[in-house]
Formats: C-alpha cells, sequence, structure tokens
C-alpha cells in the first residue's frame, strides 16, 4: 500500500525545488524586455544617444528604458556583464562604441562614474568584445 503521507512530503520537495530553479534561472540574465531594441537607429542618431548619454550620467532626463539600461549599467561593468544575456552584451558594445565615437569626453566621464577606481572596466571590455 502506498504511503500517502510520504509521497505528499515527496511531490512538496520535488514543488520546492523546481520553485527555486526557476527563480535562479530568471535571474541569470537582467530583465530581458529590451533584448531586441533597436539599437542601430539609437547609434545612428547622435541626439538621440547624446540624451541616452546625458541619462546615463544624471545630467538631463532618461525614458522609461534609460531608466532601466542606467539601472544596471554599474553592476554589468563591475561583474563584467555576467548577468547579460548574448544579445545585452551586444547591445553594450554598440553603445559604448558609439558614445567613445561620438562624444570622446562624454564617454571617459560615463567611465569615471561607472568605474571611478578603473578596477573593472578592462574586464567588462573584454567581455563585450564579441558580442
Amino acid at each position: 500500500m502506498i504511503d500517502l503521507n510520504k509521497c505528499n512530503l515527496k511531490v512538496s520537495i520535488l514543488i520546492l525545488c523546481l520553485y527555486f530553479v526557476s527563480i535562479n534561472a530568471q535571474q541569470r540574465f537582467y530583465d530581458r524586455r529590451y533584448d531586441y531594441y533597436d539599437i542601430d537607429t539609437l547609434i545612428q542618431n547622435p541626439r538621440l544617444l547624446k540624451k541616452y548619454l546625458d541619462c546615463f550620467l544624471e545630467k538631463g532626463p532618461c525614458t522609461p528604458i534609460g531608466r532601466v539600461f542606467r539601472q544596471i549599467l554599474p553592476d554589468a561593468v563591475a561583474t563584467a556583464c555576467e548577468k547579460c544575456s548574448p544579445s545585452q552584451r551586444r547591445l553594450a558594445r554598440k553603445t559604448f562604441n558609439a558614445i567613445r565615437r561620438n562624444f570622446p569626453q562624454g564617454y571617459v566621464e560615463l567611465m569615471s562614474k561607472l568605474d571611478p577606481k578603473n578596477k573593472y572596466y578592462e574586464a567588462f571590455g573584454k567581455a563585450i568584445a564579441n558580442a
């Protein structure tokens, strides 16, 4: 005869384990909602790119998307984009390259803000270089 109490306990433990696995999987990457953001439109428009740079530097207003990016940038730089999806690495590479090319002084300022002691940016740059 099957002991229903033991069976229920095993099922409960299995459900709990699956719950924790799903939570862990969800936190593997930053919010993937913007993985397919049209980055080419942004980097081909210097005025729009400057607005995002000002948002990141807290010198101007942010769009909702800009606020999301601004919130994750410090962690992304500090962890070498550890929680970035491949699409997010590509977005970061294209954005940082466009800022460096179009606004070199703003780029230096952004790097100083995100990595004031210059401890993390080299690893971050390597992490996004081939994205």
